[in-house]
């Protein structure tokens, strides 16, 4: 994402210097050429990643035999509307809606089991005993009253999000380490002798 920036700051410091009119018209239109094609540049490198990165995550999920969970983002741009100018265009530029297609794509085109999830709460539910009402207790951190879990909201996010997918898949969780969706079940297991 670092190299998407570049093309985009070239891009805005072109138009703040030169969107006056008291430069030539047919300079200007030079002018416009490039910020359309360092738009065009910054574009290409989002459509590019999106795709690279969606691709490695269905593929290391195939490989591993494990299930995509991911958040319904839908009603993200609908909210964008009431952000500042400055957040909306940062979030747009993130593209969250081009890796959420890529990465349905991917897993219907390489079989692999995904869900949404409705975000609703994600961060704000304790994924060990599932109070919602967590203690901020430090900079992004929370900490459950009821059972003692603390982490960063990052963190209670994602637990929650594969604890509300695998829910969705049917599989009840344990905790631990997430498995294979078609690990055999060891029922009897014999003593070393």
């Amino acid at each position: 994402m670092l190299g998407q920036s570049i093309p985009i700051r070239l891009a805005e410091d072109l138009q703040r210097r030169y969107s006056s009119s008291r430069y030539l018209v047919w300079r200007r239109r030079g002018i416009l050429r490039k910020i359309r094609s360092y738009h065009e540049k910054a574009r290409n490198i989002l459509i590019d990643w999106t795709k690279k990165i969606s691709l490695e995550i269905v593929r290391l999920a195939r490989e591993l035999r494990y299930g995509v969970s991911r958040e319904d983002l839908t009603n993200l741009i609908r909210s964008l509307r009431e952000l500042p100018k400055d957040h909306r265009r940062k979030l747009i530029i993130m593209g969250y809606s081009r890796i959420e297609r890529w990465i349905d794509w991917q897993a219907e085109k390489h079989s692999v089991p995904y869900v949404k999830v409705d975000p609703n709460g994600i961060s704000s539910e304790c994924p060990k005993c599932d109070y919602k009402g967590l203690e901020e207790v430090g900079y992004r951190r929370f900490r459950c009253p009821r059972c003692g879990f603390e982490a960063d909201r990052d963190v209670i996010g994602k637990l929650n999000v594969r604890k509300k997918g695998l829910r969705k898949l049917g599989i009840i969780s344990r905790g631990g380490a997430l498995t294979p969706l078609t690990a055999p079940q060891m029922t009897d297991v014999a003593p070393n002798r």
